[in-house]
């Protein structure tokens, strides 16, 4: 049983971590900082 609660905190952290991995590149998309500079993939171009 506790090699198991330690699959399941390490797996918990990583879909943390991935999942705050997402936001942050939504957030940034969002606010036109992910622009890479071609007008046809970005909302915010400049």
């Amino acid at each position: 049983m506790p090699a198991i609660l330690g699959d399941v905190i390490v797996i918990v952290l990583l879909a943390a971590a991935a999942a705050l991995a997402v936001r942050s590149l939504r957030k940034s998309r969002k606010s036109g900082k992910g622009c890479n500079g071609d007008c046809g993939n970005c909302r915010g171009c400049h």
